[in-house]
């Protein structure tokens, strides 16, 4: 029966061995501290169960490498008097164990670099992943050579592929639950309505009330970064001619929404009677509460409108995928006509949210990951959101809101065509509107 070299005596690899020996204990005593350091973080502070469990199966593979560690020694006893049958199988167990964690969390960082912006948006633990990571995988290269050469005693090939793979399924589960699972489970449902009163005409002024709600009907909490409400009107236009269908063509191509036989809106321009906020910015609305607002819209008798058209929309954050400083976020508004000594140049909206010299507002903030794990491979976050106020032309439709998350300065950048449905899947980023309603002056008034 072969036996474990005496490592006290001289051996011709003895003094590789023992620098080979130092590298897996290095490897596995940083990684115990790293999976503690996380599991601890994410298991106490985690925003979702999911993060939580994340945080559990960390711990778990913390206790394994330590265990992992202490039956290192076994092998560096200089009496060669092996008390475990299995040591060999822990250490191996704890190195793989700890190259598939460092290659995930490596593998997250990777994910979510910018090619634009690459320096920016890498965090300073890339070099641990990375350390870890390589130094991990040449101890199971070399393990797997003292394998075959029976210099370390493992367990028989099929034993130590069982444990390989059980070890495989616990470091896939750290990250599957939470970016597979997860992000698809339990949706945001945030629902938003706007109601135009019953109108009253006193001394050639109308008045009209408008209520607005939004409710979250979902299982999750959310943050409301941003609401808007408009309400816009316009003249009779009405025709007795039809209209045909080269003529419905050519409104379609104007920019019309709706095509109407025996109307015509193309020269009859929406005036906008009213828009604003409705919902604190950064408010956090726990599931089944509400916020609700109400005012009044006014005009003259005079202008003769016809239909008064009313939209609300708003936009909001997952409080289970991130956090969002309310206060920091809601003083940071901005507009851009504006500058003062702290801001010394006048903030301009980037091309892919308003076009020309379309006025805006932006309220902006960091925001923090759901978990310690994304928190540590992923660059800081900023999510920003710009009322513009753009004025009803073509159609009835004004002004509008735009939302975005993105790594620090880059918030210029024009975002790719998926990058709302990533938003959505990782953030919980969404909009909620209440459609349009649209009613005549008579419906207001009778």
């Amino acid at each position: 029966m072969t036996t474990l070299p005496v490592i006290g005596q001289a051996q011709p690899d003895d003094k590789l061995s023992r620098r080979w020996l130092l590298l897996i204990w290095g490897v596995l005593i940083l990684a115990a501290a790293e999976f503690a350091w996380l599991g601890s973080a994410d298991f106490n502070g985690a925003l979702s169960y999911a993060g939580r469990l994340d945080g559990a199966l960390l711990l778990l593979s913390a206790a394994v490498v330590i265990v992992a560690a202490l039956a290192l020694l076994d092998h560096k006893n200089p009496l060669n008097a092996r008390k475990h049958k299995y040591s060999g199988y822990w250490v191996a167990i704890g190195v793989f164990l700890s190259f598939i964690v460092n290659l995930g969390l490596l593998i997250l960082q990777i994910e979510s670099i910018s090619l634009t912006e690459f320096i920016p948006s890498l965090t300073g633990f890339i070099l641990l992943w990375m350390g870890l990571t390589a130094a991990a995988s040449a101890c199971l290269f070399r393990l797997y050579r003292q394998h075959k050469s029976e210099a370390l005693k493992t367990p028989k090939y099929k034993t130590f592929t069982l444990g390989a793979v059980i070890t495989t399924l616990i470091g896939v589960g750290t990250f599957a639950y939470t970016q597979v699972y997860q992000p698809y489970t339990t949706p945001a449902l945030v629902v938003t309505t706007i109601d135009l009163g019953r109108a009253k005409v006193k001394d050639g002024t109308v008045t009209v009330p408008i209520h607005l709600k939004t409710k979250n009907i979902g299982q999750v909490g959310v943050f409301v970064l941003g609401s808007l409400y408009q309400v816009s009107a316009r003249g009779p236009i009405y025709s007795q001619v039809a209209r045909s269908d080269k003529e419905w063509l050519q409104d379609l191509n104007d920019g019309q929404s709706s095509l109407l036989r025996y109307g015509n809106e193309k020269g009859h321009k929406y005036n906008l009677l009213a828009e604003g906020l409705f919902v604190r910015q950064g408010r956090k609305l726990e599931p089944g509460s509400e916020a609700t607002s109400d005012t009044i819209v006014q005009f003259p008798v005079s202008n003769s409108y016809d239909v008064l058209d009313a939209t609300s929309d708003v936009v909001f954050l997952r409080a289970d995928r991130a956090v969002l400083t309310s206060d920091e976020y809601r003083q940071s508004g901005r507009s851009s006509w504006h500058k003062d000594k702290s801001h010394a140049e006048n903030l301009t909206a980037p091309a892919w949210v308003a076009k020309g010299k379309t006025e805006a507002f932006r309220y902006k903030s960091r925001i923090i990951h759901s978990s310690a794990v994304l928190e540590y491979t992923r660059s800081n976050r900023e999510v920003s959101v710009w009322w513009v106020l753009e004025e009803p032309s073509k159609s009835w439709n004004g002004p509008y809101l735009v939302a975005s998350i993105a790594p620090e300065g880059e918030g210029s950048q024009t975002p790719d065509p998926g990058s709302a449905q990533r938003l959505t899947d990782e953030y919980g980023l969404d909009h909620s509107s209440s459609g349009r309603m649209q009613k005549t002056m008579q419906q207001l008034i009778n």
